[in-house]
């Protein structure tokens, strides 16, 4: 199939469009040659509509095109402290006259906020509600929490719903159905940049948190025939039952086809291009790493480009290991997929001085 032939595919797909696409696709010079590999960066940070965009913004307009249609009043999503999937919800909720209500999870025992910075910050400008949930248990497993927020936000949308509010509950990262096939598209721009600019590229690299990114990357690559080895770096922590496990990305996958009315291939087929690393995510999610610190502050320093700690800083960290421990060849032509959060690194929680360091 080619690009144009996969474009068609999305008509008559409700879609509100406010993404700022393409997305830019350059090369990181500097890095390239301290690294003998030629590494290029696909900018879904800038996605918009503000300056502190990322891959979410992508899915919600498809989600929101959906709502619209429904007559949703309120949208109320979890997430953590610095969640860029709620600051992105929040921007879209404003534009399109939808209230938000924002439940956020304190993953690394902060305790309530006493300032608002980074993302949380910019969600209060925009004046979403905001709730704060608190761990009120020992160890590093989240899944309590999450569950905990879950349960808060669909006992608030019953308590709409009684009042005669129309309310739509999505999940953390914004992962619905709706918003699963925006990576097809995502994936069809590097293809259509790749042959503008007489590049192939051998790898492409993401960080994935709640995996709703990766089943449409992964349809994209099988219905544009890509040899492109996609390799995803984890931010969290998952197992079998998880929101990431491979069963749900192939799940996910086998959805995207069936929204874009397409047959899907055989699981064997999609399960072979599910690669994900777990070993950057460090103590957990939400908790910096040294290698994503470093990873941070040598992007800045090279390239006076912004990653984040949660997210992106530790899927780049896995990128730069993996070229030092030959997984990726040198020579190689490999593309990082920015998605966004650094509005995060103004919040300065957990942050370690290696980000100044001379």
């Amino acid at each position: 199939m080619k690009p144009a032939d996969l474009e068609k595919l999305f008509e008559g797909i409700p879609r509100k469009k406010i993404c700022f696409l393409p997305t830019p696709l350059h090369k990181l010079e500097n890095v390239s040659s301290r690294y003998d590999v030629d590494i290029y960066m696909k900018r879904d940070d800038l996605t918009g509509p503000n300056p502190f965009g990322g891959n979410k913004t992508r899915k919600l307009e498809f989600i929101i095109a959906k709502a619209l249609q429904e007559n949703i009043e309120y949208f109320i999503s979890p997430g953590g402290y610095q969640s860029n999937s709620c600051m992105q919800l929040v921007a879209f909720c404003r534009i399109f006259g939808i209230k938000p209500i924002l439940y956020l999870a304190d993953v690394i025992n902060q305790g309530v906020p006493d300032e608002f910075k980074g993302n949380l910050l910019l969600n209060k400008i925009m004046g979403s509600e905001i709730n704060f949930v608190l761990k009120d248990y020992a160890g590093p497993d989240i899944n309590p929490l999450w569950n905990k927020m879950k349960d808060l936000c669909h006992e608030r949308k019953e308590e709409l719903q009684k009042k005669g509010y129309k309310v739509r509950v999505l999940p953390s990262g914004v992962v619905d159905p709706e918003g699963l096939i925006s990576y097809v598209l995502a994936f069809k721009e590097i293809v259509e940049q790749e042959e503008c600019s007489g590049l192939k590229f051998d790898h492409l690299y993401h960080t994935t948190g709640t995996g709703g990114s990766l089943p449409g990357l992964i349809a994209g690559k099988i219905l544009l025939d890509s040899d492109v080895k996609i390799t995803s770096i984890a931010c969290n922590p998952y197992g079998p039952n998880d929101i990431c496990s491979e069963d749900i990305i192939c799940d996910r996958t086998e959805t995207v086809f069936k929204q874009l009315k397409v047959a899907s291939p055989e699981r064997s087929k999609i399960f072979k291009e599910i690669h994900i690393d777990q070993n950057y995510f460090g103590e957990g999610y939400g908790i910096p790493t040294d290698g994503a610190t470093l990873a941070i502050r040598e992007l800045a320093r090279e390239e006076g480009i912004f990653i984040d700690p949660v997210y992106t800083g530790k899927g780049f960290a896995g990128l730069l290991d993996h070229i030092r421990k030959g997984i990726i060849p040198q020579g190689s032509k490999v593309v990082f997929l920015h998605t966004g959060g650094s509005g995060a690194l103004f919040s300065e929680v957990g942050l370690t001085g290696a980000l100044t360091e001379k």
